[in-house]
Formats: C-alpha cells, structure tokens, sequence
C-alpha cells in the first residue's frame, strides 16, 4: 500500500518485500528512523480522518506490530529483535485514538499484523504471550473514549499452530478480561475462514465469553491465475455486469452484518484518481463503491 513512500528510499526491491524489519537492517537508524517517520507524518493525516467521517464510515482500523510497545518479554529468540524497528510509532497511535478519532466522532480497532515470529511468514504477519494486546488495552481502555478494541492478531496462517493460536486468544482475553471490557476480535486461521460450519464457529461463545466479534477476510482479488487473456477479456465482455450486481449485494450483506466490517485499506500513495480496489479513498472518489 505503501511502494511510493518515503520510507524505502533508497532500499532495493528486493529487501522492501521482506517488510520493515529488513528494510531497517539494510538502512540502519540513522537514515531508516529519518525515513519512517517522514513516511508516519505525512502518510495518515487528520485530513484521512476527516474524510473517512465524510464518508459515512465511524472506524478506522489501524495495524501494528508487536514492537510498538517498546519492550519485548516474549520467551523466543532474538529478545532484541524490537529494536531494530524505527522508534516511535506508538505516539502516532496516540494521536490517532486521543485527537483525530474522538474529533471526528470515529473508533479505533488496533490490529496486531505483527506477531513476533510472523504469525504467517509474510511482512504483514503467532505469538504465545499476550503481553502486546494486553499492554495496548491497558493503555487506552479508561480514559480513550475512541477507543474500540483490539484484533489479536491478524490472518493467522502458514505453519501457525492451530492449538498455540487458541490458546494465545484464551490468554489474551483471560488477562484483558481483568480490566477491561473492550471489544476483542479472533481470526481464524486464513485457510479456515468462511461460512461454513467449522470448530472456529463455536470458538468462545456467549455468555461464557463477552465482547468477541470473529473477523472473516474475504477476498476478492485471486480466483483468475491462469486464464488465457481470450478467457479475461470474455469474462470482462459477458460477465463483469453481473459480478457488479453481486458487489452491490455483497456491498448491502456487510452492511447488514451484526459485528460491523471494514475495507482492507483506507488508501495508497499518490491514488487520487485511481480505480485501484485496495483503496477505498479511489473507490469512493470514482463512485464505484458507495455508502
């Protein structure tokens, strides 16, 4: 979402897809803490804010990694691992729960997308302590009226354990559950998401849970590897009309769901003007997604 910005001048393409931890080791603080924080001032701004409530949408649901507590007490190799991140992304986290959020009457779904480990071996990455998610509420839940709740880890996948992941998320709940009643969201693991009956269905039920809401990322980019480009351009001829039909359904579906949605990303670098689907900015400039 994120190619154009400031933050990987300089870096080979190469290092920028193996995510931030990389990118900080091939540029070191010096020049890499300089760099991101260009990228954190300039990239979200209270103008987003604005126009999100503008939009009719009242959450914004903002990713972060384990390494913005500035500490690590996770058992695990590379105990100093954390500190090779840039410094100071929680005060931008801050700003957004305790200025822009409550300005423009929105709510803020911290997602942890990234677990120490990688909870899914890609750079948007399943931790066995809670400690994180449990040290984000604690600092927002009393006094942040913008404050929603936590999504304790996102798309959980790859060699993940099935049992460490539910364990992690009976944990976490157990140990948030102490001081706080914020909403608190579980993800399957990604090859087990969908509507269908599964364990995950049942997966810390009322009443003996309170507060849970399950996530489903539903995707609707792949589905078209291999298609011959005859093939592509006779589905865009006979058969795009009726996917726009279905998108509308879809679109009304969420909206009718009782635990809320979101969209994957608010927008990318340099968008304005563009059909690109991962931003829900173009997509709304463009009127092809309305609210």
């Amino acid at each position: 979402m994120t190619s154009a910005s400031p933050a990987w001048n300089g870096v080979p393409a190469n290092i920028v897809n193996l995510g931030e931890f990389k990118t900080m080791q091939y540029l070191g603080h010096a020049k890499g803490d300089s760099q991101f924080k260009q990228h954190r001032d300039t990239f979200i701004t209270e103008q987003d804010f604005r126009d999100i409530a503008a939009a009719k949408m009242n959450t914004v649901r903002i990713p972060v990694g384990y390494w913005i507590t500035g500490f690590d007490n996770q058992p695990g190799s590379d105990p100093d691992g954390w500190k090779m991140y840039a410094p100071g992304a929680i005060n931008y986290l801050d700003r957004a729960i305790r200025e822009w959020a409550p300005k423009y009457n929105s709510l803020v779904l911290i997602s942890l997308h990234a677990a120490k480990g990688s909870q899914n071996g890609y750079d948007h990455s399943s931790p066995q302590d809670p400690d994180a998610v449990k040290w984000l509420a604690r600092r927002y839940y009393a006094n942040d009226v913008a404050f929603l709740g936590i999504d304790l880890l996102n798309e959980p996948a790859g060699s993940t354990d099935e049992g460490v992941l539910k364990q992690y998320y009976h944990d976490a709940y157990g140990r948030i559950r102490q001081f706080s009643d914020c909403l608190l969201t579980v993800t399957p693991l990604l090859y087990q998401q969908g509507p269908y009956n599964s364990d995950w269905a049942r997966f810390m039920p009322p009443p003996q849970f309170h507060g849970i809401r399950h996530e489903w990322h539903r995707y609707q980019i792949w589905g078209f590897e291999g298609w011959t480009s005859d093939r592509l351009i006779s589905y865009a001829q006979n058969e795009l009309k009726n996917d726009i039909l279905a998108w509308a359904a879809q679109i009304a579906a969420f909206q009718g769901a009782t635990g809320g949605w979101t969209h994957s990303t608010w927008k990318f670098y340099n968008d304005d003007g563009s059909r690109n689907g991962w931003s829900m900015k173009a997509m709304i400039n463009r009127g092809l997604i309305q609210l």
